[in-house]
Parts: C-alpha cells; structure tokens; sequence
C-alpha cells in the first residue's frame, strides 16, 4: 500500500502554500489528488516531487500555466536543459526523516530582487510564503526586508517600477510580514508592554513592522497600531493598555508623505503631556531637528532600525 499525505503535510515539505496548491490543481489541472473516505485530498509520493518541481520552475520565471501539466519527467527534462544536473535533480527529491536544508537568504535576495525588477508578484508571493516560517523575524528585517525596500526605493527614483507598482509590492510585503508578526505561540516577556504606532499623517509601514517583528524577536510583548493613528486616540490607548514604552514612527522616505516640523512636534507635546510620567518615547526616524526642541529623559531618539534593535536589546536583558 503506498503511503499517502495529506494536503497541509505536502505543503510543508513541497514548500508551496495550501492556497497556491488547490490553486494549481483547479485552474491548471496539476496535480488529481484520490479523495478518501472523508473526502479530503490525498496526495502521493510523486505528487508532492511533481510540486517540487513546478515550484522551482515558478522561482526562475515560468508561468505556472505552461508547466501544469507537464510529467515529473517532462518537467525534471526541463530543468536539465536549464542547467540541473541529473545528481541535482535526485537529490532534491524529499525525505520526511531529514531536515529540509535551510533556506538560503542570499539566493533567496536574487530571486526577489529579479522579480521586483520585473514584475512578477507571483514568484514574490511564492518565494516570500516559503520562506517567512524558516527564518527568523531578526533574519527577515535586516536580510529582507531594508535590502528590498532600499532596491524598491532606487527602483522607484530610476523609473524602472511606478508609484502603483511599488504599493502593490509593499502591500503584498506587508501581508506576509504579518503573518509573521501575528505567528502564534510565542512566550512574551510583559514586564514591558510595548505600543508600536505610526505618528498621525504618516502612512510609512515597514518601520513599524520591523519594529513589531523586532518585539516578537526578543519576546518581548508589544500591541501593534499599523500606518498612523490620531494623536488623541493615540493617547487613550496608551493609558488604557498601560504602557511602559512607546515606539513612534516618525520615519519618512518619499516626497508624497512627508510631514512638517510642526506637525511632528504639537502630536509628541501632546503624547508627552497626556501620558504617564513613566512612559519611554522611542522616536523611529531620520529627521533631526527634535532633538534640540524636545529635551526630556523619557525620549530616545533611534534614527535607523539597528538602532531600535540595540535600543530592545537592553529591554530584553
């Protein structure tokens, strides 16, 4: 009798997601599981290999629509002609005994920043659900997410990707770093709650989750206010939540959200007055007037996300 997986099993060890695995097998006729008794989709051996396989074709840049219904043989010929060697292919076939090899972030880089240069959201997605569960959120901040973000940033300023080419890729950025934010089961230290917010008028997202992920790095526990919350709401869930540490985005990083002095200024007088005299302000940012008009021990001034790590470290002891 041939052992067989189900679904959620051969995801993990193809590495390709439970959505894009129903989604291949209904619109492109990939893979024809056996149902069994209770009705729930069976796969074998040769299945979960043949997933394997379309997926490392998706990472180089093949629609999955010319690839679908391919034989393992027909698409293990294709890879050879692609440069794989017959060992190469072998040994990628998968064993439930040993660990699966650690994702390599280098290579997982290249492929991204080729398919952001290109374009091609589903090799992005693709790439980004494989490896959002192998690696870590410290990993995935400072060897993921400020490189693509900085490669999006020249890319924008040389005109290779538009305004609305560079929201949907930060928008589906930000869909998998929170599901890695929100990753359950994870012990938290609550001797310091933590608030991690945007300051009002700003709508800058990847500090606040590199600071989100950063607090769950170091189990640290942390309430998360994604984009920008009004000053006043702001204040109320400070004194509601009790909170110990404040950490305020305050960065900026395009014409198109860029907040004056004294806006940043009236919203962190206002924070400092309402607050608890116990609060710590970290400011998130890389603007540097504050510093010589704000004058107070509770505030720490961080202007890259290295800084705000070694800031939590301390917190963390």
């Amino acid at each position: 009798m041939h052992t067989t997986y189900t679904i959620q099993m051969a995801s993990k060890i193809s590495g390709v997601g439970v959505h894009t695995i129903r989604a291949w097998e209904k619109r492109y006729k990939a893979l024809e599981p056996v149902r069994d008794v209770s009705g729930h989709r069976t796969y074998t051996k040769l299945d979960i290999e043949k997933l394997m396989l379309l997926s490392e074709l998706c990472l180089i840049g093949y629609t999955i629509s010319k690839v679908a219904k391919l034989s393992v043989e027909e698409l293990k010929e294709l890879l050879k002609n692609l440069g794989k060697t017959s060992d190469e292919l072998e040994s990628s076939d998968f064993n439930l005994i040993h660990e699966k090899p650690k994702i390599n972030l280098q290579e997982t880089m290249s492929i991204l920043i080729f398919a952001l240069r290109n374009f091609k959201l589903d090799v992005i997605s693709q790439e980004l659900n494989k490896i959002k569960m192998q690696v870590s959120a410290k990993e995935m901040i400072f060897d993921l997410l400020i490189p693509l973000n900085d490669e999006l940033s020249l890319l924008r300023e040389k005109g290779v990707v538009s305004f609305n080419q560079e929201s949907v890729f930060n928008a589906l950025m930000l869909f998998h770093l929170g599901h890695h934010l929100y990753r359950s089961g994870e012990k938290r230290d609550r001797s310091n709650n933590i608030i991690v917010a945007g300051i009002e008028g700003n709508f800058i997202e990847y500090p606040l989750y590199a600071a989100g992920l950063l607090c769950s790095h170091y189990g640290l526990s942390s309430t998360f206010f994604n984009r920008s919350i009004s000053t006043e709401a702001l204040c109320d869930s400070l004194n509601y939540l009790e909170a110990s540490i404040l950490i305020l985005n305050i960065h900026q990083n395009t014409k198109e959200h860029s907040l004056s002095q004294s806006q940043v200024l009236s919203s962190l007088e206002k924070i400092i007055d309402k607050s608890s005299p116990a609060l710590e302000i970290a400011i998130l940012g890389n603007i540097p007037f504050f510093s010589d008009k704000l004058s107070n021990k509770r505030i720490h001034f961080l202007n890259s996300i290295i800084s705000l790590d070694q800031f939590l470290v301390t917190k963390a002891l």
